[in-house]
């Protein structure tokens, strides 16, 4: 690198990292986008601390910049921005501010080495901030290891975070979830199950996985909940009472799954034999 070429360098950071304060999408905040959009990863470590003590647009442009390019450079570069960025963090002067952090860190996740990435996920699964906790639950869901099991136990003993249950029922070990079932069940209250079909989904995934140890609980649910009873059975590869399908299906006619559910579990031609007349007397 040249004399000039350094010169240019130091000057085109410092004047980021002195541009005044953005507060609409003005000429402004196209020249400080444009500038950090032709960044290196060398010329973002040398302006993000600065940018994010700033304000919103310029912590924005900043986090943008890295989710669109940080997977270009070296893991070398990217330990170094996350070390300034994580140590920064603490000591931020808002909650905001904090946040932003946070989001920069966690789009550096992927692309740091496993000791940052240790340090992060633990740090962030025992934060005080919800939003930190909900970030790596996050990230757990979509990159899971055996290495996050012991990150989620601790969380969950501590946090007994609800944005944490898909994650559980999903991840953690069938023993996990039984020595938790009544603290898990809490989640699954039959008032909200009754609004909230997501949640009801979570619940049917808790009971599949724990079918055969549960068969009170799967039998309560046959008889209070027949369409969850056969979403479980239909996850876990079996059959159903042909006759109980038909009762069912003569209950909820206008039911938006049970038609393809019986036809992906292969019911409609038992169905069929047993009653052939079914189909053409059903009253939709």
């Amino acid at each position: 690198m040249s004399e000039m070429t350094k010169i240019v360098y130091m000057g085109v950071t410092n004047f980021i990292r002195n541009f005044p304060e953005i507060k609409e999408k003005d000429g402004k905040y196209y020249l400080y986008l444009g500038i950090m959009s032709g960044f290196s990863a060398s010329e973002i470590f040398a302006v993000a601390d600065g940018c994010i003590e700033q304000d919103i647009f310029k912590r924005k442009i900043l986090l943008n910049k890295i989710i669109a390019t940080v997977a270009e450079w070296s893991t070398k570069n990217n330990d170094e921005l996350f070390n300034k960025v994580y140590n920064l963090k603490k000591s931020l002067s808002s909650y905001f501010k904090k946040e932003s952090a946070s989001m920069i860190l966690m789009a550096l996740f992927p692309y740091i080495s496993k000791n940052n990435q240790n340090k992060l996920a633990g740090d962030l699964s025992q934060s005080k901030y919800k939003n930190n906790r909900k970030r790596i639950y996050s990230h757990f869901y979509k990159n899971w290891t055996s290495n996050c099991q012991k990150i989620i136990e601790k969380a969950w003993v501590n946090f007994k975070d609800e944005e944490s249950i898909g994650l559980i029922v999903s991840k953690m070990p069938k023993e996990f979830l039984l020595k938790n079932f009544n603290e898990i069940s809490n989640y699954f209250d039959e008032e909200e199950l009754t609004y909230d079909f997501f949640r009801k989904i979570i619940r049917n995934k808790f009971y599949a996985r724990l079918h055969d140890e549960i068969p009170s609980e799967i039998k309560k649910l046959k008889d209070a909940d027949p369409i969850s009873f056969i979403a479980i059975k239909k996850e876990r590869g079996e059959k159903l009472d042909i006759a109980w399908a038909i009762d069912i299906y003569k209950q909820f006619p206008r039911s938006r799954f049970l038609a393809r559910w019986y036809s992906e579990m292969g019911l409609w031609e038992d169905i069929l034999k047993e009653n052939p007349d079914f189909l053409s007397k059903l009253k939709l």
